[in-house]
């Protein structure tokens, strides 16, 4: 009699079985899936208030208190298709590069110079200044989304997803950020003599320049708690 073949099991598949409303609770780790649902530890398909079933925890599981012998104890079920296990190799590879911690460094860097450059243009009166501090906001403003899409990358990999007050926070204040760092560059866009010009707008503006240091620091800070904690 031919031996039954196992199940091959791509990630949508795999996502329906996350044991929830009385669902099945299936993880994978290095291409086998494991049925996890008599386990006291997976109720409700969540581990320890971390990790949730029905996906691919291999990076999880090698970064976790435990080794992988642990999951000896649970039936395999099935695979992984070769084309999901390429997939996910590439996202952890990608992952690895740490891109996120590298590109968050440059709109915290302009969003620090921007106020700097407008203060040093309203005391030295060189119109220098205040262009270079609107070239300034130009790169901010397109590097600030290229550190969400990697910082959303992250989360989704890393942290599957989940949205813990410190991700809410974080996400809250990235959109705050977004709105104020785009509304002075479209504002100094269309009016490039508004700082020049010394009114009352002019000063407005300088505010929400000044306005993007404390949320660079406000999100530095939810960041860390997202890495230390």
């Amino acid at each position: 009699m031919r031996d039954k073949q196992p199940r091959h099991f791509n990630i949508s598949e795999l996502n329906e079985y996350d044991g929830k409303e009385g669902r099945p609770a299936y993880i994978a780790y290095k291409g086998k899936v494991y049925d996890v649902s008599d386990s006291k530890f997976w109720k409700n398909g969540v581990h320890s208030g971390l990790h949730s079933a029905g996906i691919d925890l291999t990076e999880s599981i090698v970064n976790a208190p435990h080794n992988e012998e642990m999951l000896k104890r649970f039936r395999i079920v099935g695979e992984l298709s070769e084309k999901d296990m390429s997939r996910k190799k590439l996202v952890n590879r990608l992952e690895r590069m740490h891109l996120h911690p590298i590109l968050v460094h440059f709109p915290i860097a302009y969003s620090i110079t921007i106020p700097l450059l407008s203060f040093i243009y309203l005391f030295s009166h060189k119109a220098a200044f205040e262009i270079a501090s609107y070239f300034m906001l130009t790169l901010g403003l397109l590097t600030g989304p290229i550190s969400a899409v990697s910082g959303f990358f992250s989360w989704k990999v890393k942290f599957e997803g989940r949205l813990t007050k410190t991700f809410v926070m974080k996400i809250r204040y990235s959109i705050i950020f977004t709105v104020i760092i785009a509304t002075c560059f479209a504002w100094r866009t269309l009016n490039p003599e508004l700082l020049l010009t010394r009114t009352t707008l002019s000063y407005i503006y300088l505010i929400l320049e000044i306005s993007l240091i404390p949320l660079i620091m406000i999100l530095g800070h939810y960041g860390g708690k997202i890495v230390y904690s």
